[in-house]
């Protein structure tokens, strides 16, 4: 009878315990959701400013500037989130993804440097902004539970 007794705490103690440690889950994933939404949103209406951009306005590249450094702190904050454990390989993802931006606005700006303009640095600020978004994308992916398709990206 004690043995049995003994047996029906031990459960209770466990399954108190597991969900507590849900419940910690939960709250680590909510918050992580909300940040990530959030991020997502601000990336999308940049997006947005800088297609409605007027290439013929004089202040264009100025405007272009402005956009690409706020990008480039959307997507410091996207690299700057804590990660739930359950979605940690996101991490460097979203790492390599910030560089990949903060290369890219690099790169535009030596591209239009003193009224001047550069092909070759605007095709790699193209690369590296193009490169950050496909890491964001496979961020999305994984959140969704799917598997990033990429002929470069190999899982173990």
């Amino acid at each position: 009878m004690k043995r049995r007794l003994f047996v029906i705490l031990i459960s209770i103690v466990t399954l108190l315990v597991s969900l507590c440690g849900c419940g910690e889950d939960s709250a680590d994933y909510s918050d992580y959701k909300k940040q990530m939404e959030n991020f997502f949103e601000s990336v999308t209406k940049l997006d947005e400013q800088m297609n409605d951009l007027n290439p013929e306005d004089d202040n264009s590249v100025e405007d272009l500037f402005i956009l690409l450094d706020e990008l480039e702190e959307q997507f410091k904050y996207f690299a700057d989130i804590e990660v739930p454990d359950a979605y940690k390989v996101t991490e460097s993802l979203a790492d390599e993804s910030y560089e990949y931006m903060k290369e890219a606005n690099e790169y535009f700006r030596q591209s239009f440097s003193e009224n001047s303009y550069n092909e070759f640095t605007l095709e790699a600020a193209y690369e590296c902004y193009s490169r950050a978004n496909k890491r964001m994308h496979y961020v999305i992916d994984i959140i969704h539970g799917k598997l990033p398709e990429d002929e470069n990206v190999t899982f173990e």
